[in-house]
């Protein structure tokens, strides 16, 4: 109870009489135009009259601090409707005293008004019991309570805000005896499957991301089933979004058992890959192949060819169709762009990235980027019709060694994390990792603006991948390929996808803790 409300708990004044100056008391009997029916109340006999005033004052003493407040402001508030009603009559102080108040058939629907209010008030107070009052005193306390809890709350991004997972270090963690989960019967990419392709070096499976300000715990497949229950969950972008796809469904597949719902594959790899979870859970995930998130021909669909068309006004499908359906987006997209392309918006060519051969304005990348980035989240919020979650992660560099080709043998051989005097994020990945920052923070500002139940994050993960360069594949890309011989000098490499189970686990450790803060 507030402390004003104490402090009137038995000093609040008596109501003054509510008539005018010279004129009847309120109640009396008043002269009504022809044809209007006044309701009158009745008048107190004169022998009650000391009586009724005493019963008053004790059952006002009774009253709870609630009752005495309650009845001041509405006394207040009907002092206040008297002054108005007299201003508003417009009369001097004479008139009304010979005729009083209502006397005016001009007047008569306030008065009617004001003695409603009134009377309703004057049962309200003298006639409800003590229980009635604690009751409206319980309901108080419970909306301020409530309003003090909304407002005291940071909203889920600022929650989300008070650990910055980005920052941090990779510790050695001596209480990991294995593997996550086990890869070999998972609906992945064999690439991906390190264990079982034969990696010697299991320190990755030991590293653990300390974050500088807080701790990131592991996710707990079956205590992430029920958070996400009966939801959709998208990740919508290149191979480094279906990399992070494949290990959820594969370390959720330790509790339960998942269904492939749908897959299409062509030569270059998977596009629509979607499994569900069936009842208790409900839950769905689904991988959309759209590395440049726009319409593209060239490299991306036909490795033979050095370049791209890319039609940054053409979103791709199948994802936005489902758009509309997506509880949890994870858009993970940048290694494409980075290419040489040429650029096209409403159906004219608006300039080129790495085109010398072209006689056309080279406009970089970046700003292509930002634009696609800025369209896609924009189309996202536009069509998501309940609450949704959407994590841009910004790029994971690869790791191939600049002193060597990309297909010899120990083009990313080394079998630790960096320190962090080792390695600094490169230029171009910092510049990427700005574009997705800022455009996150435009699209989470334009959705509170506009109240809608769509949520922006970053799922900042560029310093953290950048001091793992023990973490991919490497030549180790099918199984047993060299189990009991040496891996020759030229090999297939891949330093850019991550081993599963592997560093890349964490970004979903990250991305539970952003559906949590959600609520």
């Amino acid at each position: 109870m507030p402390a004003l409300a104490l402090a009137h708990d038995h000093h609040v004044s008596q109501p003054l009489p509510l008539r005018s100056p010279g004129g009847p008391r309120r109640g009396s009997p008043t002269t009504a135009p022809q044809g209007v029916h006044l309701r009158h109340t009745a008048q107190p006999q004169p022998g009650k009259e000391g009586h009724q005033r005493r019963h008053r004052r004790r059952r006002f003493a009774r009253q709870t601090t609630v009752h005495n407040y309650i009845y001041q402001s509405h006394y207040i508030s009907s002092r206040r409707l008297v002054a108005a009603a007299a201003s508003d009559m417009g009369e001097n102080t004479q008139e009304l005293a010979d005729h009083g108040l209502c006397s005016h058939p001009r007047k008569l629907l306030s008065c009617s008004l004001f003695a409603l209010f009134t009377l309703s008030l004057i049962y309200f107070i003298f006639y409800s019991s003590p229980s009635s009052f604690a009751s409206y005193a319980d309901l108080f306390d419970q909306f301020k309570t409530q309003r003090a809890t909304k407002n005291t709350s940071l909203p889920p991004p600022l929650a989300w805000l008070q650990c910055d997972y980005s920052d941090g270090k990779w510790v050695w963690d001596d209480s990991v005896t294995g593997p996550r989960y086990d890869s070999e019967n998972c609906d992945m990419k064999s690439t991906e499957k390190c264990v079982v392709n034969g990696k010697p070096d299991k320190g990755y499976l030991h590293w653990r991301w300390q974050p500088a300000g807080c701790n990131l715990t592991a996710l707990d497949p079956a205590g992430f089933l029920r958070l996400v229950r009966g939801k959709r969950l998208a990740f919508v972008g290149d191979s480094t979004a279906r990399n992070q796809a494949e290990a959820l469904v594969c370390y959720l597949s330790t509790v339960a058992r998942p269904e492939t719902a749908h897959r299409y594959e062509e030569r270059l790899g998977r596009k629509f890959w979607r499994w569900v979870f069936p009842a208790p859970h409900g839950v769905s995930v689904s991988t959309y192949w759209s590395p440049l998130l726009v319409r593209a021909e060239g490299h991306s669909e036909d490795y033979a060819m050095t370049q791209e068309a890319v039609v940054l006004d053409a979103l791709t499908e199948p994802w936005t169709a489902d758009a509309d359906a997506m509880d949890v987006v994870v858009v993970s997209a940048g290694h494409w762009f980075p290419r040489p392309a040429m650029y096209y918006e409403d159906g004219e060519v608006v300039g080129v990235y790495s085109r010398p051969d072209l006689n056309k304005t080279d406009i970089g990348y970046l700003g292509p980027y930002r634009k696609v980035l800025r369209r896609t989240l924009e189309y996202i919020s536009a069509n998501s019709t309940g609450d949704t979650l959407v994590a841009v992660a910004t790029i994971a560099p690869g790791h191939f060694d600049p002193g060597r080709s990309w297909n010899h043998r120990d083009a990313c051989s080394r079998t630790k994390p960096y320190e962090a005097v080792e390695a600094e994020v490169a230029a171009a990945d910092a510049e990427m990792r700005k574009v997705v920052l800022e455009e996150v923070a435009a699209a989470a500002a334009a959705a509170g603006r506009r109240r809608r139940g769509v949520r922006f994050e970053a799922l900042d993960v560029t310093r953290l991948a950048t001091l793992r360069p023990d973490g991919h594949p490497g030549p180790y890309l099918f199984a047993h390929a060299y189990d009991r011989r040496p891996v020759p000098e030229t090999v297939a490499n891949d330093c850019l996808h991550w081993c599963a189970p592997g560093l890349v686990d964490t970004f979903n450790d990250i991305l539970a803790k952003m559906i949590v803060a959600g609520g």
